[in-house]
């Protein structure tokens, strides 16, 4: 199997991100990753995974825990969703993405793994998701990683992710999102994160919202738990903009030294600064040149993580100047977010992401109505920047957010020109 044929071959998973509407709880459960495990010889079992759930932060707060270890030279593999330009973004191996090569490596053991033992019909079909999951375990374990963070895709309890006994767990701040999924208060949506605690492990968890802190301090107490509280780094900045960051970068730095005082990684307190002002991500915060002028790409797809990129923002444009380009997913809440977006920026451009769930032109527009001195409808990204571009002068900024399938779109584009 060659790179290409191993993406047809991931390609040919049931993959619901790009399903209209998700399916409803009972198809969800972890009996299909148990499967693929026993039949693996338990992969899972040669690293410590870590596990990190959240509604904002949780991609940050990996990124600066695996910046954390690889300064440390321990050997860490990392696995998120979703990507922003390629899928093999998804698995890390030290801070690098996996080879084309070791990739289909991989999903040939895969292919090779179901041929001899298939799933079961009762247990329904695998994911494009669950198939992931498997694959970053598999080559975790296949390439001797020490570490093993995996950030949770949805939820929690009955995340694909949720298989692994992890010893150490991480919930950032948890908000609103997701609700026809995960329900619709914050308590509600805390019993579905606080799922990921395991008996007798570690939970490192920043500052929660009342309502959230006693779900999780009740998961604790029923698992005979270890809650540790995270306060923010207080450095003078992380590799990622945004004072928000520091609150991420406090949550991975007490993850690290849970990973050295419980676990005897020798993580040296030393390499903490230096290691989150190393670090820097596509699609946060991320700054292109193209078309004579700036592009600020944020991922930011809920209203929470908007208020932070608005904020962060501030310091690298002239918001009243400045286009945006948004687009959002239809479970997302775009009408509160519009909002946030508009008390700084003046100017934006509406379109639909390349994906069934994307919310339509239409309704962005009738929800941006008055809120912006011009909002313009755009068809797709390409048409997006091409109305931003005419509105705009050369040596200006243009920001595109509101999901990273949406960066994703715009960087291919960007990068090419």
């Amino acid at each position: 199997m060659n790179y290409s044929q191993s993406l047809d071959y991931l390609n040919g998973f049931l993959n619901l991100e790009k399903l209209a509407e998700y399916p409803d709880n009972s198809f969800f459960n972890l009996r299909r990753m148990e499967h693929l495990l026993r039949a693996a010889g338990r992969p899972d079992q040669n690293f410590l995974p870590v596990l990190v759930a959240g509604t904002t932060g949780k991609g940050s707060t990996g990124f600066f825990l695996e910046s954390i270890l690889k300064e440390n030279r321990i050997s860490v593999g990392y696995y998120h969703s979703p990507h922003v330009e390629t899928v093999r973004e998804r698995i890390r191996l030290g801070g690098a993405l996996v080879s084309r090569a070791l990739w289909a490596e991989g999903l040939s053991d895969v292919q090779k793994l179901l041929t001899q033992n298939p799933l079961p019909p009762r247990l329904g079909v695998l994911t494009y998701f669950e198939v992931m999951t498997f694959l970053a375990i598999w080559l975790f374990s296949k390439t001797r990683r020490k570490v093993g963070i995996f950030e949770i895709g949805l939820g929690g309890r009955l995340d694909a992710t949720n298989v692994l006994r992890s010893p150490v767990v991480i919930l950032t701040p948890i908000h609103l999102d997701h609700e026809n999924f995960l329900g619709n208060t914050i308590a509600k949506i805390a019993r579905e994160k606080a799922g990921i605690i395991k008996k007798n492990c570690f939970v490192i968890s920043g500052e929660q919202r009342p309502e959230a802190e006693r779900v999780i301090r009740r998961q604790v107490r029923a698992m005979g738990a270890h809650q540790i509280k995270s306060t923010p780094y207080r450095g003078n900045k992380t590799g990622l903009a945004g004072d928000f960051q520091k609150t991420n970068a406090g949550t991975a730095i007490q993850a690290a030294r849970v990973l050295r005082l419980a676990f005897g990684f020798p993580v040296n307190p030393e390499s903490y600064s230096r290691a989150v002002k190393k670090q820097n991500w596509s699609g946060r915060m991320e700054r292109l040149h193209a078309f004579r002028r700036e592009f600020i790409l944020d991922g930011a797809h809920n209203p929470v993580s908007v208020q932070g990129m608005v904020k962060a923002a501030g310091g690298l444009c002239r918001p009243r100047e400045t286009w945006v380009i948004f687009g959002a997913m239809q479970d997302k809440n775009s009408e509160v977010m519009l909002r946030v977006l508009s008390r700084r920026f003046r100017k934006i451009v509406l379109t639909k992401i390349q994906n069934p769930r994307a919310r339509s032109v239409g309704v962005l527009l009738e929800q941006a109505k008055g809120l912006f001195k011009i909002a313009i409808p755009a068809q797709n990204i390409r048409e997006a920047i091409s109305r931003a571009r005419e509105g705009s002068r050369a040596g200006s900024s243009i920001l595109v957010t509101g999901s990273f399938y949406l960066v994703g779109e715009a960087r291919k584009l960007l990068r090419k020109a």
